[in-house]
C-alpha cells in the first residue's frame, strides 16, 4: 500500500497560498495601484497579477516536491532540463491543476466584486484553497496501485480540470479584448489543462495533442467574439468544446475510443450548445 499524503505540509502550503491571496485582494480594492499600461489596445498589468505570478510558483514548487514524495515518481521517466554541470527532472504535468486553482478563483470571483462585495473575495479564498488542496491530494492518489482508488482520484481531477477550465475561460470571454489576446489567452489556458488532463494516460504525443486542443478552442474564440453573448454563456460553450474534444482525446489515448463513445460526447456537446443558444435569445 503507497504512503498517505503529507496532509500537514499541504496544508501548511495551502494556508501561506490564501495568506498571499487575501492580500491580493487588498491590493486589488484599488486597481489603479502600479498598475502598467503599454500602450495601444494592449490589456494593462496591474501588481495585483505579478502577485498571483509569485503565488503560482510558489504553488507549483510545492505540488513538485510533493508528487516527488510518491514511490511511483521514482520509477517514472520525468522530462530533464540540462544545465550543463546539472541535470534537473521536472513534473510540469502535476504543476498545471495547482496553478489553475489560484489563477482561475481569483479571475473568475474578483468579476463579481461589484455586486457581491466582501462574499466575493470569501468564496475566491474558499474555492482556490479547495481546489488547490483538492488538486494536490487527488494528484497523490492518481498514481496509487489500488486501481479503484487511482481512478477515483482520476475523476476527481478532470472534473477539477473541467471547472477550472470554466473559471478561467469566462473570466477572459468577460475582457471582451481583441481577438488576437483572447484567443492566444484561451487557446494557451486550454492547452496547459489538456495536457494535466491528458497525461494521466501516458503518451509520446502528449505535447502535440495539447496543443492541438489550445488551437481549437483559440479558434473556437475567435468565432465566440462575434456572439454578444454573456461571459458565462461564453464559457460554458468553451468549456463544452474543451469537454468534448478532450474526452475523445482521453477514449482515444486509453483505446476506449468508439462510435458510441463519439456520438455520446457529441450529443452532450451538442446539447450544452443548444441550452446557451437557447438561453441567449429567449
Amino acid at each position: 500500500m503507497n504512503p498517505p499524503p503529507r496532509y500537514d505540509r499541504i496544508v501548511s502550503l495551502v494556508l501561506l497560498v490564501l495568506l498571499g491571496l487575501a492580500v491580493v485582494f487588498l491590493i486589488d480594492i484599488n486597481p489603479n495601484i502600479l498598475r502598467a499600461r503599454f500602450g495601444g489596445d494592449f490589456p494593462s498589468i496591474t501588481v495585483s497579477w505579478l502577485l498571483i505570478a509569485s503565488l503560482v510558483v510558489i504553488s507549483s514548487t510545492g505540488a513538485d516536491v510533493f508528487i516527488r514524495l510518491h514511490p511511483h515518481m521514482q520509477t517514472r521517466s520525468l522530462p530533464t532540463v540540462n544545465l550543463g554541470f546539472v541535470q534537473i527532472e521536472l513534473a510540469p504535468a502535476f504543476w498545471i491543476l495547482p496553478s489553475f486553482a489560484i489563477i482561475a478563483s481569483f479571475a473568475f470571483f474578483r468579476l463579481f466584486s461589484a455586486s457581491l462585495e466582501t462574499l466575493a473575495f470569501v468564496l475566491a479564498l474558499i474555492a482556490a484553497g479547495g481546489f488547490l488542496f483538492g488538486s494536490l491530494v487527488a494528484q497523490h492518489y492518481s498514481l496509487d496501485r489500488r486501481a479503484s482508488v487511482r481512478q477515483g482520484a482520476r475523476l476527481a481531477l478532470q472534473a477539477m480540470t473541467l471547472l477550472l477550465a470554466f473559471g478561467v475561460f469566462s473570466a477572459i470571454y468577460y475582457a471582451r479584448m481583441r481577438t488576437l489576446y483572447s484567443a492566444a489567452l484561451i487557446g494557451a489556458s486550454a492547452a496547459l489543462l489538456a495536457y494535466a488532463l491528458l497525461s494521466q494516460t501516458p503518451t509520446r504525443n502528449l505535447f502535440t495533442l495539447s496543443l492541438l486542443v489550445g488551437l481549437t478552442l483559440a479558434e473556437a474564440t475567435w468565432a465566440l467574439n462575434y456572439w454578444a453573448a454573456s461571459f458565462l454563456i461564453g464559457g460554458a460553450l468553451l468549456l463544452a468544446l474543451f469537454y468534448v474534444v478532450t474526452g475523445i482525446l482521453q477514449s482515444y489515448l486509453e483505446g476506449t475510443l468508439t462510435r458510441r463513445v463519439i456520438w455520446e460526447y457529441g450529443a452532450v456537446g451538442g446539447a450544452l450548445v443548444l441550452a446557451s443558444v437557447y438561453v441567449t435569445f429567449r
